[in-house]
């Protein structure tokens, strides 16, 4: 696993620092939390951020002033800001792009649509998110093993544990259901990576396939799957 970044949060309260906090550490960043743009400039003079991340649901006059300060202080004016921000909020997008903000994300969040925007500004190779799970996958074709466990999924791929891993480019007819789900998922996937048993120990041995063919149906109930694996034990006052 690659080293966690630095990621200053900047938000005024207390529900939303930690749902923040909490939630870029399930996705692999590291936050440093500040309440005001001028604490955040503070941390930013004595930690490497990747990231600055803004919630927006403040006052217009608080908003333009702190992110007038954010893209001018040498410290982190050309670090990605990222800004969130209630739908109903009265700034559009496009005002806050022209203003210097990477990219703007609207509350309550998706997380697939954070992850992905978050990899590309930080300059992250997995563009989607995945969690742990363990579900049992049939294999259609005749392999070794008629069943394997997935460890982890996302709306991308999955990473089945075996000790005789099957050669990249492998193709496979899975057949899956997810947890609390009923109904059973069927994909093609393609071998694209393998871990023999003992080479990294924290790595279960194992392959890792990419979907190439999976309904448009069956991809949003993963997306679903995993948006509530991250955030469903977690509120935040601000997207309510």
């Amino acid at each position: 696993m690659s080293e966690k970044l630095n990621v200053l949060v900047i938000c005024q309260t207390a529900a939303g620092q930690m749902y923040l906090g909490v939630l870029l550490k399930r996705i692999w960043y590291k936050s440093i939390l500040a309440k005001t743009a001028e604490e955040g400039i503070q941390y930013a003079e004595k930690n490497p951020f990747s990231l600055v991340l803004f919630d927006g649901d403040i006052q217009d006059r608080d908003m333009d002033s702190a992110i007038s300060l954010l893209r001018s202080d040498p410290s982190v004016k050309n670090l990605p800001l990222v800004m969130f921000l209630s739908e109903e909020k009265g700034k559009t997008a496009e005002s806050l792009l022209a203003r210097g903000c990477s990219a703007v994300i609207t509350k309550p969040l998706d997380m697939a649509l954070v992850y992905n925007v978050l990899a590309r500004l930080s300059g992250q190779e997995r563009q989607v998110p995945r969690v742990p799970t363990r579900i049992r996958v049939e294999i259609e074709e005749k392999t070794p093993e008629k069943y394997l466990t997935c460890i982890n999924i996302s709306e991308g791929g999955v990473y089945l544990r075996t000790i005789d891993p099957l050669p990249e480019k492998r193709g496979l007819h899975l057949k899956f259901t997810l947890p609390l789900d009923t109904e059973k998922i069927e994909a093609t996937g393609e071998v694209v990576r393998t871990e023999a048993l003992g080479i990294q120990i924290e790595i279960e041995p194992g392959m890792a396939l990419r979907f190439t063919d999976i309904s448009k149906a069956d991809r949003l109930r993963i997306r679903n799957y995993i948006q509530w694996e991250l955030t469903g034990d977690l509120d935040w006052e601000a997207t309510i």
